[in-house]
């Protein structure tokens, strides 16, 4: 769901760099006075080391976690959408991950419009039953930023097709890949909610489980990386674009282009790079949870 560069018209790629400056700082603000936690740095970590596994889809496509949702459930939705921009920040500027032009875009896509919509649909539904509610809000959540993003793009002269084109085809697609969403953010919740309340009620990061965890979801990336080679490792959107005869204009090709290291083998660049990665996003996490501590 990262838009590259090339797909938005200027005016249109301004404006959402708007918008999500405005929300996060908006964010910042509600969250004044109040303390992040560990949790803050553990949750994006882990987002990060999830998004690096992608997951065959039989029909020749991938598709990853974006994990918006459970950021707002975890963390709440001011902390939630930092976080996940804390992410997507990085993915862009290290990896190139999404264009430079198209940054805001996919911070108001997946930081905002993911985490907001699926906090609130999960405060909603959780009196009936929590694992239910973490489903539909992670189902929800990405459907919707796939939504979003087909506007985005839609009403793009850059793209070449319009709104009819463009929303049916991410909205669709992602609906279907909302349930892999959903399934692995009711997982976790669930899991969270039985094992370890306390990360709900406190915002206690779980330590050594988390750590260990997204320990092991960096050393296995590249059986998935080979796993989605196989199916021909590409997004919805660029599936999409394919089908479309569109192709991306990058104007930055990134420190570690496409989760690589130029020289090495690429099964072994992606496990470094996403080692390197996630490393980079826990830093800033600590960072912005230390800074928050004695503001």
């Amino acid at each position: 769901m990262h838009i590259p560069d090339g797909y938005l018209d200027l005016s249109i790629a301004g404006l959402f760099y708007i918008l999500s400056i405005a929300v996060l700082g908006y964010s910042t603000y509600k969250l004044r006075g109040q303390k992040l936690t560990s949790l803050f740095g553990i949750v994006a970590a882990a987002i990060f080391a999830a998004q690096m596994l992608n997951w065959p889809i039989p029909g020749g496509t991938s598709a990853h976690f974006v994990g918006g949702a459970l950021a707002g459930i975890l963390l709440g939705p001011y902390a939630g959408a930092l976080a996940m921009a804390v992410v997507l920040t990085i993915q862009c500027l290290v990896f190139a991950d999404g264009g430079i032009t198209a940054l805001g875009a996919n911070i108001w896509n997946m930081a905002i419009v993911d985490v907001f919509a699926g906090y609130y649909v999960y405060r909603a539904l959780q009196r009936f039953n929590r694992s239910t509610a973490a489903f539909i809000a992670g189902w929800l959540g990405i459907t919707l930023a796939a939504i979003f993003a087909g506007i985005e793009i839609g009403i793009s002269s850059s793209f070449g097709y319009g709104l009819k084109v463009t929303v049916p085809v991410m909205g669709a697609w992602h609906a279907l890949l909302g349930v892999v969403e959903g399934t692995i953010t009711a997982g976790v919740v669930g899991y969270i909610a039985a094992a370890r309340p306390d990360v709900f009620e406190q915002k206690v990061a779980p330590g050594k489980l988390a750590l260990g965890v997204i320990t092991a979801m960096i050393a296995v990336s590249p059986l998935f990386a080979y796993a989605a080679e196989l199916v021909g490792y590409s997004e919805p959107l660029e599936n999409a674009a394919a089908i479309l005869g569109l192709e991306e204009n990058p104007i930055y090709e990134g420190l570690l282009p496409d989760y690589t290291l130029p020289g090495l083998d690429p099964y072994v660049g992606t496990l470094i790079a996403g080692a390197v990665g996630t490393v980079i996003v826990l830093g800033l996490g600590v960072i912005l949870t230390r800074y928050a501590r004695t503001a």
